[in-house]
């Protein structure tokens, strides 16, 4: 009974901060789409609209050509949510 007590919390631990990566990342689309309609190009990297890049995340953004990025997060080792702003989805 005890295993399954701590299963069910960590589930809902990494159901949290899955969530919480969603919401950063929506803030981040925000954030880039901002920039473009005002600047009208894509920022550089995203120190451009004033959010501090680590190696270590959590949200990372690749600037594909003028036009098109993605932005991303790690779910777990090997397994990432991805944006693209050409199809507006994430895969």
């Amino acid at each position: 009974m005890k295993n399954i007590q701590i299963f069910a919390i960590l589930i809902l631990f990494l159901n949290f901060c899955s969530d919480s990566k969603m919401q950063m990342a929506e803030n981040v689309i925000q954030k880039i789409e901002s920039f473009q309609k005002q600047e009208n190009r894509l920022p550089l990297s995203l120190s451009e609209i004033g959010i501090e890049e680590k190696e270590s995340g959590p949200i990372y953004y690749l600037k594909k050509n003028n036009s098109e990025y993605i932005v991303w997060y790690g779910l777990s080792t090997g397994r990432s949510k991805v944006y693209d702003s050409k199809s507006k989805n994430w895969n």
